[in-house]
């Protein structure tokens, strides 16, 4: 699956290999030009990107549960986030343009740093709500109106900063956790409204953005838990786009 590629990386891996395979498939936004390079030198097969995805989620999906994709929302969180439904067929429902491009260009803008593994390990030292002005700082303990799932969720991004605040205080490691729960709320907040109005209670996530990002799937098992949905993360899920070209 071709989506962010080093595209001299993938060429000089694709040239060593075609003398080994008898066809090349390709899959994701970027494939195009890559599937009509090779088509002139091996068969060459271009898939659609939902559809490839979908299969190497009922990959993994059977091989960690041992049984067929229930009716479910499959939530691809990439570059981008896309939007799956699989209930009698599959359909592509939507998505959002939050996902892991944000992430990156934000923290390049505001940090000039880039490196996505290394931004995840600070983001486990993180504290959103040193940034973040959560629900429970507004309403007071003894006030009933508000659960205390509810409570941990966020009622203002940055929502500490203010004319008040010691700018001076700021941590890189409070934002960046706070960047990736941003993204994150939305993301799962869109996906639990797409499930309840096509009722479905599973929702599987799955792409890059998930890889060794522990906050981005706390959040998410969070706002699944308190809109009553079940959560699902596999296992190598962001290589769900190539081993279902692998396979279809």
């Amino acid at each position: 699956m071709v989506t962010k590629p080093n595209f001299e990386e993938i060429i000089e891996f694709l040239d060593s290999k075609k003398g080994f395979y008898k066809n090349f498939n390709f899959t994701g936004g970027k494939a195009f030009n890559l599937y009509n390079k090779y088509s002139k030198e091996v068969e060459t097969n271009l898939y659609n990107e939902f559809q490839a995805n979908f299969k190497g989620i009922e990959t993994l999906y059977l091989l960690d549960k041992e049984k067929d994709v229930p009716d479910s929302l499959i939530i691809t969180i990439g570059t981008g986030t896309s939007i799956i439904l699989k209930k009698k067929s599959i359909k592509h429902l939507g998505g959002t343009a939050l996902g892991g491009g944000l992430f990156i260009g934000l923290i390049k803008l505001l940090f000039n740093f880039n490196d996505f593994q290394e931004a995840m390990k600070i983001s486990t030292k993180g504290d959103r709500y040193n940034v973040d002005l959560k629900v429970s700082d507004i309403y007071e303990p003894e006030d009933d109106r508000v659960n205390s799932i509810f409570r941990e969720f966020t009622a203002a991004s940055f929502g500490k900063i203010n004319d008040n605040f010691p700018m001076n205080s700021v941590q890189k490691e409070d934002i960046i956790n706070s960047l990736i729960c941003i993204i994150g709320e939305n993301v799962g907040i869109i996906a639990c409204q797409m499930a309840e109005n096509n009722e479905i209670n599973n929702l599987i996530f799955c792409g890059g953005f998930l890889r060794n990002n522990k906050v981005l799937k706390n959040i998410l098992s969070l706002l699944c838990r308190s809109h009553n949905k079940k959560a699902i993360f596999l296992k190598n899920s962001e290589f769900c786009g190539a081993i279902g070209a692998l396979l279809i």
